[in-house]
C-alpha cells in the first residue's frame, strides 16, 4: 500500500507538468522497461532461428573440409535476414512484457489515478517503435541486400567445393565440370541406377549407365567406380559412328579444380539482394519493355484486323479472329478462306508469344514492387506491433515471458501468413504489391486501435485462467447435444 501510494504521488507530480513532462520524465521509466525485454527477445528469437538454420545447413557444411572462419562467415552473413525477422517479434514481446508488468504491479493504475491518460502512457512505446522502425528501414535497404548477396555467393561456392557430397536421388547434378549425373537411389555411400553423360562434348557424346557404384575424392580428382553397366558413344559430327561397351567394372577419373574453395564475385543480384534504388531502376526497365510489347501487339492487331481494333487482351483478340475466320468460311471460296484463315492463325500465334512475353515483364515488375513495398512494410510493422502489444499487455496484466511469447508467436504467425500469401498473389499479378504487403499491417493496426480504445474506456482484464473451464464446458455441450433426425434414422 505504501509503495502504491508513493507511485501515485510521483505520477501526480508528473501529471502537474502536463503531457510534456510525462512524455519526458515518465517516458524514461517506460523506455527502461521496454529496452531489456526487447534486447532479451532479440537474443532468444535470433538464437532459435539461427539454430534451426544451422540444423538445416549442417549437411552442406560437414565433410567439406571448410575452415572454421568460412563456417563462421557463412553464419554471420545469414544472420542478417534472421535479425530482420526477429526484431519485429522482439518489439511485440517487449510491448507485452513491459506494459503487462506495469499493469500487473498496478503502475498503470497509479498513472491513470494521477490524471495521465492511457494514450499518453502509450506515447513512449510508440516513440520506441518508431525509432526501431527507422533503424530497420535503413537495415533493410542499406545492409540486408549486400549480406544476402554475399551469403548466396558463399553458399554456392561451398556447394561446389565437394560435389560428390551433393548427389541427391532423383535429381540431376551439374556441379561436376563437363558431366551431368543422375542417381535414382542412394543407400549410404552406395549409388544405384546411375546415368552419366558428358554435357559439354563437342565431338563425341558419351552416356554411361550402371546398376551401382560409388564415388571417392582423391586430391583434386573425383573417382567414379561403376558396376554392371554400359557405355554408349556417338560421333556428333557424322552421327554415323556409334559404339557400345558392356562392362562389369568401370572407373572414371574426373579432375576438378574447384575442390578447393574458390570465392567468386558476381554483379548479378536477385530481388532480395537489391536496394530500393536498384529495384526501381529494374521496374523502370521492365515497364519500358512492357509498354513496347503492348504497343507492338496493338500495331500488329491494327495492321491485321483494322484500325478499330486496339487491345492487348489475348482473349478478346482470339474472339475477334474466330469471328473473322467464320465470316471468311461463309463469304469466300474455300481456298481463299483457308489461306486467309491460315494467315490469321499465324498472326494469333505471334500475338500469343508477344502476350506471354508481356505477362512475364508484368510479373517481373510486380516482383520488384513487392520487394520495394516489403522494405517499408516490415519496418513499419514494429510500430503496429507496439500499438497492439501495449494495450494487450495491459488487459492481460501479465508481464512474464510465457504469455508474451505465446501471444507474440500467435500474432507473428498471423502476420507472416498474410505477408507470404500476399507476396504469392502479387507475384502472380493477382493483387497489387501495395495491398499485398500492407494488408497485414492494416489488419493488425485495426486490432491495435480497437485494443487501445478498449483499454482506454473499459479497463477490463482478460483472465486466461477461465480458458480451461470454457474449453471443458464447450466440449461437454458438444458431447451432450441431441442428435439430429438424420442421425437418429427418423424420417
Amino acid at each position: 500500500m505504501y509503495i502504491n501510494a508513493v507511485k501515485i504521488s510521483i505520477f501526480k507530480k508528473l501529471g502537474k507538468w502536463g503531457w510534456f513532462s510525462t512524455g519526458w520524465l515518465g517516458a524514461r521509466y517506460i523506455y527502461r522497461e521496454l529496452l531489456f525485454p526487447f534486447l532479451f527477445a532479440i537474443g532468444v528469437v535470433t538464437f532459435i532461428l539461427l539454430a534451426n538454420f544451422l540444423i538445416k545447413s549442417v549437411d552442406r557444411l560437414l565433410g567439406k573440409g571448410l575452415a572454421i572462419s568460412v563456417i563462421l562467415e557463412f553464419l554471420y552473413l545469414n544472420l542478417a535476414w534472421i535479425v530482420a525477422m526477429s526484431v519485429p517479434m522482439a518489439v511485440l514481446v517487449a510491448a507485452l512484457m513491459a506494459y503487462g508488468r506495469l499493469a500487473e504491479d498496478n503502475e498503470i493504475t497509479a498513472m491513470r489515478s494521477s490524471g495521465i491518460s492511457f494514450t499518453t502512457i502509450l506515447v513512449p512505446g510508440v516513440v520506441f517503435g518508431l525509432v526501431v522502425s527507422l533503424v530497420m528501414l535503413y537495415f533493410h535497404d542499406g545492409i540486408l541486400p549486400d549480406f544476402n548477396h554475399r551469403a548466396r555467393l558463399l553458399a554456392g561456392d561451398i556447394y561446389r567445393k565437394r560435389p560428390d557430397l551433393n548427389i541427391e536421388p532423383g535429381y540431376f547434378v551439374d556441379d561436376i565440370p563437363e558431366y551431368s549425373i543422375y542417381v535414382k537411389e542412394k543407400v549410404g555411400e552406395s549409388l544405384h541406377k546411375i546415368t552419366i553423360y558428358n554435357k559439354d562434348a563437342q565431338d563425341i557424346q558419351t552416356t554411361i549407365y550402371a546398376d551401382s557404384g560409388f564415388i571417392v575424392v582423391e586430391g583434386n580428382t573425383i573417382l567414379f567406380t561403376l558396376y554392371s553397366g554400359q557405355s554408349h558413344e556417338i560421333d556428333l559430327k557424322g552421327l554415323s559412328d556409334y559404339r557400345r561397351i558392356d562392362f562389369e567394372r568401370h572407373r572414371i577419373a574426373i579432375p576438378v579444380e574447384n575442390l578447393m574453395l574458390e570465392r567468386r564475385e558476381s554483379a548479378r543480384r536477385g530481388d532480395r539482394e537489391m536496394t530500393i534504388k536498384m529495384m526501381r531502376a529494374e521496374v523502370q526497365r521492365y515497364t519500358t519493355e512492357y509498354k513496347r510489347i503492348t504497343e507492338k501487339i496493338n500495331n500488329l492487331a491494327r495492321k491485321e484486323l483494322g484500325d478499330s481494333t486496339l487491345t492487348p487482351d489475348l482473349k478478346k483478340l482470339e474472339n475477334i479472329v474466330k469471328a473473322i475466320q467464320a465470316k471468311n468460311l461463309q463469304n469466300l471460296a474455300e481456298g481463299e478462306a483457308n489461306r486467309k484463315n491460315q494467315k490469321l492463325n499465324t498472326f494469333l500465334n505471334r500475338i500469343r508469344g508477344e502476350t506471354s512475353l508481356a505477362l512475364n515483364y508484368k510479373k517481373q515488375i510486380a516482383k520488384y514492387n513487392v520487394e520495394i513495398q516489403k522494405k517499408y512494410s516490415i519496418p513499419f510493422a514494429c510500430i503496429v506491433f507496439m500499438l497492439m502489444g501495449a494495450p494487450l499487455g495491459v488487459v492481460t496484466r501479465r508481464g512474464g515471458m510465457t504469455v508474451a511469447a505465446v501471444l507474440s508467436i500467435l500474432f507473428f504467425l498471423l502476420y507472416y501468413v498474410f505477408l507470404i500469401g500476399g507476396e504469392e498473389l502479387a507475384d502472380a499479378a493477382i493483387i497489387t504489391p501495395f495491398w499485398a504487403m500492407w494488408t497485414p499491417n492494416l489488419i493488425l493496426f485495426i486490432i491495435g486501435v480497437y485494443l487501445i480504445y478498449y483499454t482506454s474506456t473499459e479497463q477490463r482484464v482478460i483472465n486466461f485462467s477461465h480458458l480451461p473451464y470454457l474449453w471443458r464446458r464447450l466440449n461437454h455441450k458438444i458431447k451432450t447435444r441431441p442428435q439430429s433426425k438424420s442421425n437418429r434414422g427418423e424420417q
